[in-house]
């Protein structure tokens, strides 16, 4: 009589985990605070800080002072911290810009209308054209 080979099973948990590593941080935080800009320069500013990911997974933020207002609080990257269960921390400070004038996106909330408003106004300081 033949025996059968001993039968191995493989079990496996196909259960989706959420996995919290720095990148996935960021990306959440990051698209908070852009939900928090109520102008184009914060929209600017939300896309241009500096979230620092810690190894306890707190955050710490670097607003530029021109495109984010200082003591204004990122409610929805607050909110979106606090459901994670981790801390922000904010600091303000500047640097060195990539566009010049960032309050002319103050204005509105159109990047299309911000973009011609930036032209304009880099245009007016051509090289080629008089000072008065």
């Amino acid at each position: 009589m033949q025996r059968r080979p001993d039968l191995v099973v493989d079990v496996r948990d196909t259960r989706l985990k959420l996995d919290l590593n720095p990148e996935k941080i960021t990306l959440l935080i990051r698209s908070a605070l852009i939900e928090d800009a109520s102008n184009a320069s914060e929209r600017l500013g939300a896309l241009y800080a500096e979230i620092n990911v810690h190894e306890d997974n707190d955050v710490w933020i670097t607003f530029d002072e021109d495109l984010w207002p200082e003591g204004k609080d990122p409610v929805s990257a607050l909110a979106v911290a606090a459901l994670l269960g981790i801390r922000v921390e904010q600091e303000v400070c500047l640097r060195e810009l990539p566009f010049a004038w960032p309050a002319l996106g103050e204005h509105t909330f159109s990047t299309v209308e911000y973009t011609e408003i930036m032209l304009k106004a880099y245009a007016d300081q051509r090289a080629d054209k008089p000072i008065e």
